[in-house]
C-alpha cells in the first residue's frame, strides 16, 4: 500500500508541478498589481474615479478566476493528500515525497487565503471610491 501510494504521488507530480507553477506565477504577477490598484489616490474627477473603480472590479474578477483555479488544484491534490494522511507519514522514517505533497497542498491553501484577502481588500477600496 505504501509503495503504491508513493508511485501514485510520483506519477501525478509532473502534472501537479506544472499546475502549481502556473498558479504561483499568476499569483506572484497579480499581487503587485493588486497592491498598486489599492494604493492609488482617489481621483477628483468622477470619470477618473469610475475608471479606477472599473479597473478594481476587473482585478477582482481576475482574482476570483485565479482563486477558482487554485481551488481546482486543491481538489485535484486532495485525494492523494487524504491517502497520505491516512498512511500516517509521521510514524516512521521521513518520506520526502509524501511530506512534499502535503507541503504543496499547504502552499495552495495559503495562496487561496492570500487571494481571498486581496479580493476583499479590492472590494473595500471600490466601496471607498463610491462614497
Amino acid at each position: 500500500m505504501t509503495k503504491l501510494l508513493d508511485y501514485r504521488i510520483v506519477d501525478a507530480s509532473s502534472l501537479v508541478a506544472l499546475l502549481l507553477v502556473f498558479v504561483f506565477a499568476y499569483f506572484a504577477a497579480l499581487l503587485p498589481q493588486f497592491e498598486n490598484m489599492r494604493a492609488q489616490a482617489r481621483p477628483n474627477a468622477d470619470d477618473d474615479r469610475q475608471q479606477l473603480e472599473q479597473r478594481l472590479r476587473t482585478y477582482q474578477f481576475i482574482g476570483v478566476g485565479l482563486a477558482a483555479v487554485v481551488v481546482l488544484v486543491f481538489l485535484l491534490l486532495l485525494p492523494l493528500s487524504v491517502d497520505v494522511i491516512r498512511a500516517h507519514p509521521w510514524a516512521g522514517p521521513f518520506d520526502t515525497v509524501r511530506f512534499g505533497l502535503l507541503l504543496a497542498e499547504l502552499l495552495v491553501v495559503a495562496t487561496a487565503v492570500g487571494l481571498l484577502i486581496e479580493i476583499i481588500l479590492l472590494g473595500r477600496r471600490r466601496a471607498e471610491l463610491r462614497q
